[in-house]
């Protein structure tokens, strides 16, 4: 079926085409036309028959000259072959179609989009870019050649590209505009905090909070930027209301607690902070911060008690590891605590994943702002939230 689905539909297509241009042409010189035309016809479906596509293409093209009334004919031709993964046949057709001086503006958009979608599905991403270029110059709100340069921008790290890009998107009002405009200024604030200018960061963290002012992304590196300026109290605030608005993302929380709390030397206070925020969502990971927290001040009773806890409310790979090395250092605990570990250790394996996609269902240990699967922004929410 692989092999004779497209020589069907292509011949369907033809036959179609063939029955209406001879039906409009009989009166001139019936005879004649017919054997011509069917005659190269049926060649160039012998060609596709013999799996000879290459000069299929020649012959049809030749035989089906691009006019108001082909042109589909000529795009359903292509799209076909490119999605039986027959790319080079595809960008042979399209390209056929754009080098034709009598399209009209629309045509030519047509014509140049599925060349463009050609190119990207044959990897080709700088002339896919030239073209969707060229879309955006011929109609500055063509929204999927607008969406089709941001992805390629995104692919590339070009994030004042994507940035220009996405505001079209914003502007016209798409589901996503905002979001991927955010998006954009985050990325570029981190670049420029990567090199140091703190006073350009923080003007893209501005302009991305202006857009959403609930941009969790924004208002987490907004604090490491008040933080490194020195000012706490802003910083502080911005934790407050984080910690308000969206308590259940407390793990990527916790490098800015830690900073704040400590930053005056506060540890008794950051352990109080995070006891309450561990019985509010028994986060393995503030668990691991917990006990990270009293083997620094050495509190090891303090340790061993709640590590028992730990362990059966909010087992994890990480706390285990925690716990066999914490054993190795003080073996006098081994008796006492290796019989409660290795129990709950067996159940492990399942709680590897601590975020999902809420998009694809793509999960991770980690979180991220940008699937890696399906590349949706700001989908991944923790498991247990």
């Amino acid at each position: 079926m692989d092999i004779w689905f497209p020589a069907i539909i292509i011949a369907s297509l033809l036959l179609g085409w063939l029955i209406g241009r001879l039906s409009s042409s009989t009166r001139q010189s019936p005879q004649n036309n017919f054997n011509d035309c069917a005659e190269s016809y049926i060649q160039g479906l012998n060609y596709l028959l013999a799996n000879k596509s290459d000069k299929a293409i020649e012959l049809f093209v030749d035989l089906i000259k691009v006019d108001n009334e082909t042109m589909e004919t000529h795009l359903a031709l292509g799209n076909l072959f490119r999605s039986k993964g027959e790319v080079d046949h595809a960008i042979k057709i399209h390209q056929n179609l754009v080098a034709r001086p009598n399209l009209d503006q629309s045509q030519r958009v047509m014509a140049l989009t599925e060349l463009a979608e050609d190119y990207l599905k044959a990897g080709l991403l700088d002339r896919a870019e030239n073209l969707f270029k060229e879309l955006v110059q011929i109609n500055p709100k063509n929204i999927s050649a607008q969406r089709k340069l941001f992805e390629l921008y995104s692919l590339e790290k070009a994030w004042p590209l994507a940035r220009t890009a996405a505001q079209v998107l914003a502007d016209e009002n798409e589901p996503d505009g905002k979001l991927i405009l955010t998006h954009c200024y985050c990325e570029m604030a981190e670049n420029a905090l990567a090199s140091g200018n703190l006073r350009e960061a923080k003007e893209y963290l501005d302009k991305a909070v202006q857009i959403d002012n609930r941009c969790l992304r924004a208002l987490l590196a907004l604090i490491d930027v008040h933080f490194k300026t020195g000012q706490y109290q802003r910083a502080k605030k911005i934790f407050n209301q984080l910690l308000n608005s969206s308590p259940q993302f407390i793990d990527i929380y916790l490098k800015p607690a830690r900073q704040l709390f400590l930053h005056n030397g506060s540890a008794d206070k950051y352990e109080e902070f995070l006891l309450t925020q561990y019985h509010k969502s028994s986060s393995s990971t503030v668990a691991l911060e917990i006990l990270q927290s009293y083997a620094n001040a050495e509190k090891h009773e303090q340790l061993r008690d709640f590590l028992r806890e730990a362990v059966k409310s909010s087992p994890s790979m990480e706390l285990f590891d925690f716990a066999f090395k914490y054993l190795q250092s003080r073996p006098e605990s081994l008796s006492d605590l290796w019989p409660e570990i290795s129990i709950h250790f067996q159940d492990t394996n399942n709680k590897r994943i601590a975020y999902n996609c809420s998009v694809c269902g793509y999960g991770s240990q980690n979180m991220h702002w940008n699937c890696p699967s399906c590349n949706s922004w700001s989908s991944f929410r923790p498991v247990n939230s």
